[in-house]
């Protein structure tokens, strides 16, 4: 209400000082006055020049130059009398009813849009103060509570901030020593790693105000707003001390101000001074931790992360299989799984998931157990949650051909075959030829561990994998179809960073010719550096005898197991999927047809052993 008072005494004030320059100007303008008996007499003596009628207001002109305003009664009467004279008379619109009218619609409008303004001035002052509130989680609202149990898989960076929470609960125990903790604190990794669990659990372990903001409630079109509501936090965050500040996706307030062009004076650049400046302003006393989180910390303005402000970087990755069991069973704790559910097996076909990923592959298991009306999770649902979450939802609506299918069931069949028989290269865990979000089918290899190099071997290994579809349609069909298309993508990809980034090249020597971008989003692109015509042919040439190689090796392998080829492929043309223990026995009987047409061992009527027993074109029963 103090706004509205406030404009609305201004405005009187103006108004005010504009009617009374009004009313002066009219009366330094305004003509002598004189009594209708003197314009009679006037008249008499045949002495007026001219007379002008505005209504009721006459303004008399005298022969000798004279000028006064009078009132006259009626007009028409006195026009009638001056007929027959030669004084000329003249009429005038009577507009002071217009004006009155005019002014006070002017005024109505204009004071109506005073109060408009003051009202929603008063009510964006409200909702700013309501901003930095409507954000605050008091540490006493229970059903809201996160602590480090609710966090699992990142042992490092728990170890890393519980110093924030012994410094949050006894700070005295650093002052003493002279230590003060670090004004802000960055978190940084791939989605879904835990960055923002981290921190709430943080705010739970010590107990305090925690303000949650993201990074995009600070940027707005008008410029001044994203730095005002900087202001406006930090002054209630020091008023809730000690407390956490937690700002989301920062890099969306934070990016730097080399990459993106701005005078200084757009509001983004505004925000960021705001918060540099605030984050400079408090001091060890006021007890106020930043924690910030972030996919991009490579476009954060080097501003924001030089000492004494975020001084610290704690960097979160996907878990490893300890991780992945101690995150599974943090999500798992609500659910019922059946007996032959292990955890530990289900983490070792989880590489690579982060803790966002496997809390949704529990949720797909549950859902679709609920849906076969299961009393528990079983393991199967697992491995159908594992490759919803990867691949997408069967899309049970898609009908390929026979003749497709054909091709679909030797091209995963190729997959398998050369990653069973490869050295160093990770098991075929599934064969599938049912179409899958965009895949039509899948061959699935099951890391025997968490990787953190890669040899060399075990990369041109993967590539062959990957080249051995493409291989088992040549060799069989003598064509080439379009569903080795992210195949033959992956394998350019890997052959191009073994050459250009990992300095696997004889030829080429241990340098590198290209850098990966520093993002945590999965961008893999490649920045190539300055080079001669001579190294980038080279360079292609490498790229090129790597792949070839890896080709005519797919297609050696496939030759030498050709019956094995064809043995596999009509088993998923009627099986569809086949699991890692059904592609060993059809592997053995494969060996076992093979020695029996060397003569090592005597034929059998029939498959003993083979899943499609009585179906296998190798075995007939004769």
């Amino acid at each position: 209400m103090a706004i509205l008072a406030r404009n609305v005494f201004i405005y009187f004030l103006l108004f005010s000082a504009l009617l009374l320059g009004g009313v002066f100007l009219s009366i330094e303008n305004r003509l002598p006055g004189k009594d209708y008996s003197d314009l009679l007499v006037d008249i008499s003596e045949d002495s007026v020049e001219g007379i002008s009628f505005t209504g009721t207001k006459a303004s008399v002109v005298l022969v000798s130059g004279y000028q006064y305003d009078t009132r006259v009664g009626d007009p028409s009467v006195l026009v009638d009398q001056l007929s027959d004279s030669r004084v000329k008379i003249s009429f005038f619109e009577d507009y002071t009813r217009y004006y009155f009218q005019t002014g006070l619609f002017l005024f109505i409008v204009s004071f109506g849009f005073v109060v408009w303004i003051s009202l929603s001035a008063r009510k964006r002052e409200e909702a700013e103060n309501k901003f930095a509130s409507d954000k605050l989680i008091s540490p006493e609202a229970s059903d809201e509570r996160v602590t480090f149990d609710n966090v699992a898989g990142v042992p490092e960076a728990k170890e890393e901030l519980e110093e924030v929470v012994s410094f949050l609960k006894n700070p005295s125990q650093f002052n003493q020593l002279g230590a003060f903790m670090p004004k802000g604190l960055l978190l940084q990794g791939p989605p879904g790693t835990g960055k923002t669990l981290l921190a709430r659990a943080i705010a739970g372990e010590a107990e305090v105000p925690f303000y949650s903001f993201s990074g995009s409630d600070f940027v707005e079109m008008f410029v001044g707003v994203g730095a005002s509501r900087v202001r406006d936090l930090f002054r209630e965050a020091k008023k809730k001390t000690p407390c956490i500040v937690f700002i989301d996706e920062i890099d969306a307030m934070g990016s730097s101000r080399v990459t993106a062009p701005s005078d200084g004076q757009d509001e983004r650049g505004q925000t960021l001074n705001a918060l540099l400046v605030e984050m400079d302003g408090f001091g060890s006393a006021d007890n106020i931790i930043v924690l910030a989180a972030t996919n991009r910390p490579d476009i954060l303005d080097p501003a924001l992360s030089r000492p004494g402000r975020f001084d610290r970087r704690i960097t979160l990755l996907p878990p490893d299989v300890r991780g992945r069991v101690k995150i599974l069973q943090v999500h798992s704790k609500n659910t019922v799984l059946s007996p032959e559910v292990d955890l530990e097996e289900v983490a070792q076909i989880t590489s690579g998931f982060t803790g966002a990923e496997l809390a949704n592959l529990v949720n797909e298991a549950a859902l679709l157990a609920g849906r076969d009306q299961d009393s528990s999770i079983a393991k199967h649902h697992f491995d159908l949650a594992r490759d919803r979450v990867m691949l997408g939802v069967e899309r049970k609506g898609f009908i390929l051909t026979e003749k497709d299918k054909h091709i679909l069931a030797f091209h995963e069949a190729g997959h398998a075959i050369v990653a069973k028989l490869l050295p160093e290269s990770d098991p075929v865990h599934k064969i599938s030829i049912i179409p899958r979000g965009r895949a039509l089918g899948q061959t699935q290899q099951l890391p025997l561990g968490d990787r953190t190099a890669y040899s060399k071997p075990y990369l041109t290994n993967r590539i062959t994998t990957l080249l051995g579809g493409r291989a088992a349609e040549k060799l069989i069909f003598n064509s080439r179809t379009t569903q080795a298309e992210n195949d033959l993508l992956q394998a350019t990809e890997i052959a191009n960073n073994m050459v250009c980034r990992w300095g696997m090249s004889e030829a080429l020597g241990a340098q590198a010719y290209a850098a990966g971008a520093n993002s945590f989003l999965g961008d893999d692109s490649s920045r190539m550096f300055n080079m001669s015509d001579d190294t980038s042919r080279l360079i292609d040439r490498e790229i090129k005898c790597l792949i070839s190689g890896c080709y005519k090796k797919a297609i050696a392998i496939l030759k030498e197991e050709r019956l094995f080829l064809k043995t596999l492929s009509e088993i998923l043309m009627q099986a569809e999927t086949l699991d890692a223990e059904e592609f060993e026995i059809i592997y053995q009987c494969s060996v076992t047809k093979k020695a029996e047409e060397a003569g090592t061992i005597e034929k059998e009527s029939e498959c003993s052993v083979c899943p499609a027993k009585g179906h296998c074109l190798e075995y007939k029963g004769n």
